[in-house]
């Protein structure tokens, strides 16, 4: 159990960019904002920064998803961006749960160590499993809406309906074999390598609509956005922890800003969304189709 705690803190540690490591920058533990339980034991939510990014992550999911849904003119992949936007807002809502409400590693040694009933590990291990899955299947749902937007899979298609959510069960799936057993390299791989592939590959075929080329600055600056935050939630940590110093970290640190700016990103790629919506049925007024020339195109 004693080891298991161990790997679950770590892998906490690094989905929030902090770091135990004693010869590391960043705080080994997070600020905290205590509260006087019933139990005469401190209730403390962690991490208190976030909580405004994660509802305003909450807003943003149902918002776009909802305007998506009401966009005129002919969208096949419409459902697909709905979907997307809505986990988004879910994914960072059970993020939230986790980060700050059930990660008091105080309350949690407490309950392990008088093998109390009401355990909270079994939450904390299932937020976790609906965070980390979420997060990689919001990436799997964006390669979906690529390769259907070039027209690669039929996005009407049961096949395709098929395909995604045999994704998504394979990630959850992975995800929990991987927390239960402890699999060292499954945060690279599923978390780091997966989001920045999909994500990628996305941006290639969105540059392959010709259409759509007068909205991609909203693209371009989404997706920097993302891989920037990304990138300081990760393999920059250090970085950020060393530039903010150790008061600063506490608040503002790798995890702040990979929240923030996982919200700018979506909220940037929802423009583009919208714009090249726009751009096609600007398109489809320029060019109507001759019925006279060419009936078989009407």
């Amino acid at each position: 159990m004693v080891q298991f705690m161990e790997y679950f803190s770590h892998l906490q540690n690094y989905l929030f960019g902090n770091s135990p490591a004693s010869n590391s920058s960043c705080p080994t533990s997070p600020v905290k904002w205590c509260f006087n339980d019933i139990d005469e034991y401190k209730f403390c939510i962690k991490n208190p920064t976030i909580i405004p990014l994660c509802i305003l992550a909450l807003l943003i999911g149902l918002y776009c998803s909802q305007k998506i849904s009401k966009l005129p003119g002919k969208f096949p992949t419409r459902w697909l961006y709905q979907l997307t936007f809505f986990l988004y807002g879910m994914m960072m809502t059970s993020a939230c749960i986790l980060h700050c409400c059930l990660g008091d590693p105080q309350k949690l040694s407490h309950t392990l160590q008088n093998n109390d009933t009401d355990s909270i590990l079994p939450i904390q291990l299932l937020f976790l499993i609906i965070d980390v899955g979420l997060t990689t299947s919001i990436a799997v749902s964006f390669l979906f809406c690529g390769l259907c937007d070039i027209n690669f899979l039929n996005p009407k298609s049961n096949y395709t309906r098929f395909l995604l959510m045999s994704s998504y069960f394979t990630v959850f799936v992975l995800w929990t074999l991987g927390i239960f057993n402890q699999w060292p390299w499954i945060t690279n791989v599923l978390y780091t390598g997966v989001i920045s592939v999909c994500c990628f590959i996305y941006l290639l075929t969105q540059l392959f609509i010709k259409s759509n080329r007068r909205a991609l600055p909203a693209l371009v600056v989404g997706g920097i956005y993302g891989a920037v935050g990304l990138f300081l939630a990760s393999f920059g940590a250090e970085y950020v922890c060393k530039s903010e110093g150790p008061f600063w970290s506490q608040y503002f640190g790798p995890g702040f800003l990979w929240y923030l700016f996982s919200d700018i990103s979506m909220a940037f790629i929802f423009l583009y969304v919208i714009r090249a919506n726009r751009e096609k049925e600007v398109i489809i007024k320029k060019y109507p189709i001759d019925i006279e020339k060419d009936p078989k195109k009407f």
